[in-house]
């Protein structure tokens, strides 16, 4: 008798205790705000949770060697390239960008740590690259100067500034806009960077403009220099020829015949200089870029390599380069260079 009314007691007891924790586990599982993936702005991006803010953090492990008269380190400043140029960097890039009633709105920052053998001593150091806020078209912040990016640097070589194209780092305030129908502008105010800054409130001005269609595009950028009072400007023409193969020209003057790195954009020897080059898809996994430069004071470079993507996300690209001035006896200088990046 006791079992008979004791059996329908436990089993109550067993129905009750198993819908709380049914309930508990329901309220558990609703409580979690798990991470969405947001597709809107390209792989890698996910939704800060409770949010409407998508962030990417990525970067890049480099290590690079250089070697020979061009790319090796003078040890004891008597013009010998003596041994091995080294650089270890590990880069951290975090990116953060939202819609909003004026537009996307986009935080990001590229933050530098390295180990780098230039010169007769080693020295680690962590840098800003990139420290930029942008919103509906304007920007400030902290990039590569408007009169290199307005013109997509120059080719697809590591060593592509032995014949100066213009300067990389510095503070900017500006607005870009694109049309649909290829047509773009931007406007910069730049200060420059690492003792080469501005020294009155009158900043350094950039204007730029392209034009960009399926064949290629054209661009042009002027950058006033304030501190110099000079000018310079740069015109480029990109063609696509097919899948495989791209080739693009530049070309750049200024309004005086300074040697090189004596104003702030217009950074060639002479009045004058032009670049050019291409690159084909040797593989699918290997890519051959060829880039050449030639400045007014007779500096003349030639730089070629093959990217080699090893894996996804492993990039191995051994590079040749060459220079001379053909006004200079006994300038002439060539090297290796190899460059190993893992982006993830």
């Amino acid at each position: 008798m006791r079992l008979n009314r004791l059996a329908p007691a436990l089993a109550g007891a067993t129905l009750l205790a198993a819908s709380s924790t049914s309930a508990a586990l329901a309220v558990d599982a609703e409580s979690v705000d798990y991470v969405r993936v947001c597709d809107v702005y390209g792989t890698g991006f996910y939704h800060i949770p409770g949010t409407e803010t998508c962030l990417r953090v990525g970067g890049y492990l480099r290590l690079e060697t250089g070697f020979g008269p061009l790319f090796g380190v003078d040890v004891d400043s008597d013009g010998d390239r003596d041994t091995y140029y080294t650089l270890a960097r590990f880069q951290l890039q975090a990116d953060a960008r939202a819609e909003t009633e004026f537009g996307t709105f986009r935080t990001y920052a590229y933050i530098n740590f390295q180990h780098k053998r230039d010169a007769a001593d080693a020295v680690q150091s962590a840098e800003i690259e990139m420290a930029m806020i942008e919103l509906g078209g304007f920007f400030a912040g902290v990039n590569d100067s408007l009169f290199i990016t307005q013109t997509y640097y120059a080719g697809g070589v590591s060593n592509d500034a032995i014949v100066g194209y213009g300067p990389f780092t510095t503070t900017t305030l500006g607005y870009k806009w694109a049309g649909s129908n290829g047509l773009s502008l931007a406007l910069a105010l730049e200060g420059g960077w690492n003792g080469d800054v501005i020294d009155s409130y009158m900043p350094r001005v950039v204007l730029g403009g392209g034009y960009a269609r399926d064949w290629g595009g054209i661009t042009a950028v002027v950058g006033y220099d304030s501190v110099t009072e000079e000018w310079a400007g740069k015109l480029r023409l990109d063609v696509t020829v097919n899948d495989r193969i791209s080739l693009w020209a530049m070309a750049g003057a200024k309004t005086d015949d300074s040697d090189p790195y004596s104003q702030f954009y217009g950074v060639w020897g002479g009045r004058w200089a032009v670049w050019g080059g291409g690159a084909a898809k040797l593989t699918d996994k290997a890519t051959f870029n060829l880039q050449l430069g030639y400045d007014a004071q007779e500096n003349f470079a030639a730089v070629a390599n093959i990217a080699w993507k090893v894996v996804d996300g492993l990039t191995v690209s051994p590079e040749i380069g060459y220079y001379d001035n053909f006004d200079m006896p006994d300038a002439d200088a060539i090297g290796g260079f190899v460059r190993m990046q893992a982006d993830f």
